[in-house]
C-alpha cells in the first residue's frame, strides 16, 4: 500500500512538474521553418505571423527560409527536430499535397504534423493578354474549341496546372500547356505572346494592372477578398453552376505530431489574432488572405485539398500509386 501511495505520489509530482513546463513554454526563440525562398507570397505572410507570434509569446520567433529539394529537406529539418514547439512548419499545398501524392515521401502531412491554421490563399484565375481577342470566359470558350490555343502555367502538377487540367475537363477542351516555372514568368509570357492565355492567382492583377484581362475565377464559391483583388469577375460555379473549378491554395502553420497539447493551445491562442480585420488589412494587397482557424478545421481544409488533387493528378498519370 505504501509503494502505491509512493507511486501515486511521484505520478502527482510529474504531473506538476509536466504542467510547470508547459505553463513556461516558450522560455526560447521558435524557428519558423518556410520551404520557399525569401520575398515570396508565402515568406511575406510567414514573417507577419511570425511577429504576431513573437509578440505574443514572449520570444523571438525566427523565419528560416529552406528552399529546394520538392519541399522535402524543410519538411524533415521540421520532422527531425523534437515536438515541443520550438520548430514549426509553414505548410503549403507543395508539401502537404502535391509533393505526397506525386511520389514516395519520407512522411505523411496529417499522420506526422498537426495543422493549426491556414491564412494564405492563392485562388487562380483565368487571364489573357490586354489585346486578346476574348474579351469574355464565352467568346474564350469558342475559341478553345475552335483552335487548340496555348495555356501557361507555372510547372507541371502544380495548382495552376491541376486548375487548368479540371477546367479543361469540365468544358471539353484541349490545350497545348506550356510550364514556365514561377507564375510572374508565366504571366510575363502571356504579355509577351508566348502563350495565348494563362493560369495564375488572383491577386496577380495587382502587378500587372491592365496589362493583362481576368476573365473568370477557377472556383466554385465566392470569397470576400475576391471583391477586392477581382471586384466583379464571375467564379466558374457562379457563371455555370454545377461545373466544378480546381481551385485549391492554401498554407498556414503546423507543428509535429507529438506536440504537447498544452504547447499547441498557446499557439492557437496566439494566433487567433490573425484572423481579425485589423491583422487582414496589413497584408499586402499581392496576397490572397482566406483565415482558417483551429486542429480539426484546418486537418478538413486540407483533407478537401488532397481530395481534390488527387483525381486530377491521377488524370495527369503523376499520382504515386
Amino acid at each position: 500500500m505504501n509503494l502505491i501511495k509512493l507511486a501515486a505520489a511521484g505520478i502527482a509530482v510529474l504531473g506538476l512538474s509536466a504542467g510547470a513546463a508547459f505553463a513556461e513554454w516558450p522560455e526560447k526563440p521558435i524557428t519558423y521553418v518556410v520551404s520557399f525562398g525569401a520575398g515570396g507570397n508565402a515568406d511575406i505572410v510567414a514573417r507577419l505571423n511570425a511577429e504576431v507570434l513573437s509578440e505574443a509569446l514572449g520570444v523571438p520567433v525566427n523565419v528560416v527560409n529552406k528552399p529546394g529539394g520538392a519541399h522535402i529537406p524543410a519538411t524533415m529539418s521540421v520532422l527531425e527536430a523534437p515536438a515541443d514547439g520550438y520548430t514549426v512548419f509553414n505548410w503549403s499545398p507543395p508539401s502537404f499535397m502535391v509533393v505526397p501524392l506525386t511520389r514516395a515521401t519520407p512522411y505523411d502531412p496529417l499522420k506526422d504534423f498537426v495543422p493549426l491554421y491556414a491564412g494564405i490563399s492563392a485562388s487562380n484565375a483565368l487571364y489573357v493578354a490586354k489585346d486578346s481577342p476574348y474579351t469574355t470566359f464565352e467568346e474564350f470558350i469558342e475559341g478553345a474549341k475552335a483552335n487548340k490555343l496555348s495555356m501557361g502555367v507555372n510547372n507541371l502538377g502544380a495548382p495552376p496546372n491541376l486548375s487548368a487540367v479540371q477546367l479543361a475537363s469540365e468544358f471539353g477542351l484541349e490545350f497545348k500547356t506550356v510550364a514556365l516555372k514561377t507564375v510572374p514568368a508565366t504571366l510575363a509570357g502571356l504579355i509577351g505572346g508566348q502563350v495565348d492565355v494563362a493560369v495564375g492567382q488572383v491577386a496577380s492583377i495587382h502587378a500587372y494592372g491592365d496589362e493583362i484581362r481576368p476573365l473568370i475565377i477557377l472556383d466554385n464559391d465566392r470569397k470576400p477578398y475576391y471583391e477586392v483583388d477581382l471586384p466583379g469577375v464571375r467564379t466558374v460555379g457562379e457563371a455555370f453552376p454545377g461545373k466544378e473549378a480546381g481551385t485549391w491554395v492554401h498554407g498556414g502553420l503546423a507543428v509535429k505530431a507529438g506536440t504537447p497539447q498544452e504547447i499547441i493551445d498557446k499557439l492557437l491562442a496566439a494566433s487567433e489574432v490573425m484572423g481579425t480585420e485589423e491583422f487582414i488589412s496589413n497584408v499586402p494587397k499581392a496576397v490572397s488572405y482566406d483565415w482558417t482557424h483551429g486542429v480539426e478545421e484546418t486537418t478538413a481544409l486540407i483533407q478537401s485539398g488532397i481530395d481534390l488533387y488527387s483525381p486530377l493528378l491521377d488524370g495527369l498519370g503523376l499520382l504515386h500509386k
